[in-house]
């Protein structure tokens, strides 16, 4: 089972798993500041991204992407990335 991992960039919530609803590629997301990182990737603070840069890049949208969005239309919790 994995164990839960405190968020390195604010410490106020745990990593959890999500995943894009349009294609299912998975993500670790902190909820709390909205840093994710790639499956694969250390969650550290070197290789946190915002969410809203990688949801507007995928949307090809600059800006902030959630105009008329909010996060089920785009994201949705995962199963555990381990499980």
């Amino acid at each position: 089972m994995p164990t839960k991992q405190v968020c390195p960039r604010c410490g106020q919530d745990w990593v959890h798993p999500y995943r894009f609803i349009a294609d299912g590629t998975p993500f670790s997301l902190c909820t709390e500041c909205d840093s994710l990182w790639w499956l694969g990737e250390a969650v550290e603070v070197a290789h946190a991204k915002f969410l809203d840069d990688v949801v507007a890049e995928r949307l090809g949208v600059e800006g902030n992407p959630w105009g008329d969005l909010v996060w089920p239309d785009v994201i949705e919790p995962a199963p555990d990335h381990g499980a």
